[in-house]
């Protein structure tokens, strides 16, 4: 679909490329911070993800940390399983949607890290959207494109730490649209948990195959 796509491009895109800072309206400590851990989190990615020497598995390890230290995983997955599913799922369902969850991230996004094709993106506006979270509103100017394709990045702290908690391309939001995926999965099988359980291991499987694939087409070009 286009905005995975989208998605996927922007993750990307804001871990592999320094960041331009251009009109920032940071003027509550809180916006500040979260300008700074976004900036952060771009240089970290950077020295980690884009050394072509590494091979896939080593990529996905270091995609995992930076995914765990700096993305509020757990959060994001509860919401978009939705309250009413996660507290009817067994602790053992539980524990398959989370791994499902964070391996399909990983498959989805670890390997386009070396595919970087001169995208720049510029930090417009930073401002406070209620206690403790902030809005990162970004730029991302694509080799080609009419205009600049608009990526803004919510990022909360809790007890000190701050992680990033949706991100939003052109106004729509990621875990918002993941959310309703899975709602029309959970619908299609009569709201049977195992059943989007086990479509997300087919979407997994399906990854990696994808994977396999352009690994082996790019070993034959060597």
């Amino acid at each position: 679909m286009r905005i995975q796509r989208l998605f996927a491009r922007a993750m990307v895109v804001l871990l592999i490329v320094g960041i331009t800072q251009q009109a920032v309206f940071a003027d509550d400590a809180m916006a500040g911070k979260a300008e700074a851990f976004i900036v952060k989190l771009a240089d970290e990615a950077i020295s980690k993800l884009t050394d072509k020497s590494i091979g896939i598995e080593e990529q996905e390890k270091r995609f995992r940390e930076i995914v765990r230290e700096h993305i509020a995983f757990n959060t994001i997955a509860r919401w978009v399983l939705g309250g009413h599913y996660w507290r009817a799922a067994t602790e053992a369902q539980q524990n398959r949607y989370l791994g499902l969850f964070e391996d399909l991230m990983v498959a989805t996004y670890a390997h386009r890290f070396q595919n970087y094709d001169g995208e720049k993106m510029t930090v417009a506006s930073t401002r406070v959207v209620e206690d403790g979270q902030a809005l990162v509103q970004t730029t991302l100017q694509r080799p080609g494109a009419d205009k600049p394709l608009r990526v803004d990045w919510r990022v909360r702290e809790t007890d000190g730490k701050l992680r990033v908690i949706d991100i939003m391309v052109e106004g729509l939001s990621m875990a918002q649209t993941q959310r309703s995926e899975f709602s029309a999965v959970l619908r299609d099988n009569g709201g049977n948990i195992d059943g989007l359980l086990d479509t997300l291991d087919g979407r997994l499987n399906s990854a990696r195959g994808e994977l396999a694939k352009s690994v082996k087409e790019a070993a034959k070009k060597s």
